[in-house]
């Protein structure tokens, strides 16, 4: 277990273990849901998976929308890639920015498991099949984030075909 929290970086765990324990204690105080282990090594696959679901709730769905809306504005990927080799700083602000989007899809995620709570309790008819539900959710919400990784690899090795880029 030792070997497996030293591989953690710190973007892991402020990005996935941090938002994944936060919320699992707050399921638990604020709507009765049992998701506090008491094994450790449960509890950290646990934690660590619900702040991973949490951190593709942000990258997938949250910041797109904050990009349609227009509150948060990117630049273009190359010239992302082209700066951040000359500029290491830009890196930690990005785990920094990204730590922050992950807090905020954090409340999401609290509110809407709130909100699915209280559905559950207005329409028992649907409990039976909420498993399934929540488990096609996260399929489509991995689908998502597996593309989105994919084009982000695709863009790097263009960037570095196209520009004979510089290596970072």
């Amino acid at each position: 277990m030792d070997k497996v929290i030293d591989k953690l970086s710190a973007y892991n765990i402020f990005t996935n273990l941090f938002p994944g324990v936060i919320y699992c204690f707050m399921a638990d105080k604020f709507f009765g849901i049992p998701l506090i282990q008491n094994d450790l090594v449960v509890a950290a696959f646990l934690y660590y998976f619900c702040g991973m679901v949490i951190s593709r709730v942000s990258s997938v769905v949250l910041e797109p929308l904050l990009k349609k809306t227009q509150f948060v504005t990117f630049t273009d990927y190359k010239r992302y890639v082209a700066a951040l080799a000359k500029d290491e700083q830009i890196g930690v602000l990005l785990e920094t920015s990204n730590s922050y989007r992950s807090v905020v899809a954090l409340l999401i995620c609290t509110l809407a498991t709130g909100g699915w709570a209280a559905t559950l309790s207005a329409f028992p008819i649907i409990e039976p099949h909420a498993h399934y539900i929540l488990l096609a959710l996260l399929l489509v919400l991995f689908l998502f984030a597996y593309r989105k990784q994919t084009q982000y690899i695709v863009a790097r090795v263009e960037f570095h075909k196209d520009s004979g880029g510089a290596s970072s």
